[in-house]
């Protein structure tokens, strides 16, 4: 339902009238984040509709922009948005420039994470999110320039809640949060998981497997699942041996 043409159409008259108003009372950028390719490219046609002027073939000119992967083998309307990664550089660039007409950038994925444009005052989330992914997200819009107050996500789905938890768990560990895993965690789970796969694999010899060209591992891979499917249940007592 997200994608259905009538909802789009409204998305897209809500957007353009929101950040005319938001650009009037302070100049910068926003990101527009949606579900899939074909809703980005679904809703710059229809902002275009109601905007014409913002919409240029040029790379250096207009306001808006999607940035997307994608392949010879897609749609011919998604060609235009294409493009190649040093184009997508350039984009950047401008985009980064307060001083550049680039002022819209339509999204799925790219430039949520490890993207930095301080000018980026306004998030239009139109997109499942959670925890890491949101924080991460939102985190786009918070970048320090001049006497910027903050950033702003307009949120189109109802993702309160889910914000909500993601700042909770951010608070409650000291600001540090879950954006990234913990390392001692992880290796801790590694580790048991790594003693867990050798008592399963008890009795049988792998250690040549990491060291074995790739065509002559799977055959180890075969002997290694007939001798796990081959296993009878061990008792309740039994202890795995030392790896």
């Amino acid at each position: 339902m997200v994608g259905t043409d009538k909802r789009i159409a409204l998305v897209a008259e809500d957007l353009v009238k929101h950040w005319e108003a938001r650009y009037a009372a302070m100049e910068g950028k926003a990101m527009v984040v949606c579900m899939s390719r074909r809703i980005c490219v679904e809703l710059y046609k229809a902002i275009q509709k109601l905007r014409p002027d913002w919409h240029h073939d040029d790379d250096g000119k207009g306001t808006m922009k999607i940035v997307m992967s994608g392949s010879a083998s897609d749609k011919l309307d998604w060609q235009k948005h294409i493009r190649s990664k040093k184009r997508r550089e350039e984009l950047a660039k401008a985009f980064k420039n307060p001083k550049k007409p680039f002022k819209i950038v339509i999204v799925r994925d790219m430039w949520l994470t490890g993207f930095d444009a301080p000018s980026l005052h306004t998030m239009y989330v139109d997109k499942p999110m959670r925890g890491h992914g949101l924080m991460q997200a939102i985190a786009r819009v918070n970048r320090v320039l001049k006497d910027k107050p903050g950033g702003l996500v307009v949120d189109y789905l109802g993702l309160a809640e889910e914000l909500k938890q993601a700042l909770a768990d951010y608070t409650n560990s000291k600001g540090k949060g879950d954006i990234t895993l913990d390392q001692e965690e992880a290796v801790a789970v590694m580790l048991e998981k790594y003693e867990q796969v050798c008592a399963i694999l008890h009795g049988f010899d792998y250690q040549d497997a990491a060291e074995t060209a790739a065509a002559k591992r799977l055959p180890l891979i075969a002997q290694a699942a007939e001798h796990v499917l081959g296993k009878r249940p061990l008792p309740a007592t039994w202890i795995p041996p030392p790896c």
